[in-house]
């Protein structure tokens, strides 16, 4: 045993550190076993101790895509993009591969099979009912079909699409694009957009919030205000992580009235 150890520490010596540190093939056959975590560690070692190596950049995407994607650990995911950004400003991801690794958390999924039942907040559904459900995916976005009961009656329904442009998700409903996202989400931040009741103004009120609602408690949620422009009083929706919208209220000078909230979440199979 001892024999074989001298052996390898010997050949160790004789490539350098980099020999026998971690490689990018130990990161590519983790992550083909489906040990997520293990990988993105491999792949991350690897690039920062082989910064010249031309699989490093690679290595960095690799890695954070692994953190975001398939494991929701965001705060790992950014930096190795901005050391990614920062120090290989040559190497190209595509652009939906890098918005979907940057839009973490996800505070709006809009996956196949996704369906979202909302009720009243006074009565937890009982007077009121809202269906959410992702139906299609075309070119165009993901096409999502509400409807709304009044007890057990169909009161309405109506479609809209959803979908990216750079950092913005995009809601269009009646010919119009609305922003009603604009990535990353952090407090304080506003943006204008326009949308069926005309020019409107957006504003993360809050970041980092944990809300009660029907459907449980969610942590890290972010409280973003809608308002048209002119008008004295505005909407507040909350967005959990991975799960979307959970609560709606209506807000004005010194008041907060709960209307709408997430009562259930499915993801189906």
């Amino acid at each position: 045993m001892a024999r074989v150890f001298t052996g390898i520490f010997s050949a160790c010596l004789l490539l350098g550190a980099a020999g026998c540190g971690p490689r990018f093939g130990d990161g590519a056959e983790l992550e083909r076993q489906g040990r997520y975590l293990a990988a993105a560690e491999k792949y991350r070692a690897f690039a920062l101790r082989n910064p010249a190596d031309p699989s490093s950049p690679k290595a960095l995407a690799s890695a954070a895509e692994l953190y975001s994607v398939k494991l929701g650990l965001c705060a790992q995911s950014r930096p190795l993009l901005e050391r990614l950004a920062r120090e290989y400003p040559s190497y190209k991801m595509p652009e939906d591969l890098f918005r979907r690794i940057f839009v973490c958390p996800d505070y709006f999924p809009a996956g196949p099979g996704l369906r979202w039942r909302y009720g009243d907040s006074q009565t937890l559904g009982k007077n009121a009912v809202q269906t959410v459900e992702v139906t299609d995916h075309t070119s165009r976005g993901a096409v999502i079909k509400s409807a709304f009961y009044a007890g057990d009656q169909l009161v309405s329904s109506q479609k809209k699409t959803y979908r990216f442009a750079g950092m913005d998700f995009v809601e269009k409903q009646e010919r119009k694009d609305t922003v009603i996202l604009d990535y990353p989400l952090e407090q304080g931040k506003t943006w204008e957009s326009s949308g069926p009741e005309g020019r409107l103004e957006f504003r993360v009120e809050k970041a980092g919030l944990k809300v009660k609602v029907g459907a449980g408690e969610f942590a890290d949620c972010v409280k973003v205000r809608r308002r048209a422009a002119g008008m004295p009083s505005w909407i507040y929706e909350y967005y959990a992580p991975w799960t979307g919208k959970i609560l709606t209220s209506v807000g004005g000078p010194g008041y907060e009235n709960r209307v709408t909230e997430l009562l259930q979440y499915e993801e189906k199979k």
